[in-house]
């Protein structure tokens, strides 16, 4: 297994790194059909980091790139923190990752409402899309959230089946077989469940798969 080490990381909030890293660099993390704006954003499902000397540590299985941006400028995000009982949902990054009311008011929900592994997941959810698109979640009726302004994706919490229902803007066929999440349509666009860390990056691609108006 090919083992990549990053040097010169920084640690902008726990979990998340800064670095540079060329694009073509960034492909090696599979494939990704998402190439927008000038930073690149990896998802790590585990990694190890060195604080005196700023090397980031992980297997090249354990990343998925999300973003190819047109810089070096690479934004690593872990999509858990082991052995941590809090939310992921207390993560923060650095200015672009800042959280806005409606995203805080969507993890405290999830923190009251799911158990603790679905709050890491839905925080590592967020950070992932928030990496990429900084708009805000809105709360709707009852458990629903819709992304403002575009509303391309919206979640729904569902507590009773430790749930995230996940519906983006499109017909199945645009999303059918991109990953190993079963969907399916909801009223002319495309529903998929979230159900655990796992699922996390999948869920990004699907999500930034969904069809833009901004």
């Amino acid at each position: 297994m090919l083992r990549v080490t990053v040097q010169h990381a920084q640690e902008v909030s726990k979990g998340v790194w800064a670095f540079d890293l060329p694009p073509h660099q960034v492909r090696m993390f599979g494939k990704c059909d998402n190439v927008s704006g000038v930073r690149s954003v990896v998802l790590l499902a585990a990694a190890e980091f060195e604080h005196a000397s700023g090397n980031l540590a992980f297997d090249i299985e354990d990343a998925t790139a999300l973003n190819i941006g047109s810089s070096t400028d690479t934004i690593a995000i872990l999509s858990h923190l082991a052995g941590e009982q809090r939310s992921t949902a207390s993560i923060v990054a650095s200015d672009s990752l800042l959280m806005s009311r409606g995203d805080k008011e969507f993890l405290d929900l999830c923190k009251i409402e799911l158990p603790d592994h679905m709050q890491r997941a839905a925080g590592a959810l967020l950070a992932g899309v928030r990496a990429r698109s900084p708009g805000e979640l809105k709360r709707g009726q009852s458990r629903n959230f819709s992304d403002t302004p575009d509303n391309f994706w919206y979640v729904i919490v569902q507590p009773r089946v430790e749930q995230l229902s996940i519906t983006v803007r499109g017909t199945v066929d645009l999303f059918d077989g991109v990953t190993h999440l079963p969907v399916k349509d909801d009223r002319g666009n495309t529903l998929f469940k979230v159900s655990g860390e796992q699922d996390v990056d999948a869920a990004i691609k699907l999500i930034f798969r969904a069809r833009r108006k901004l």
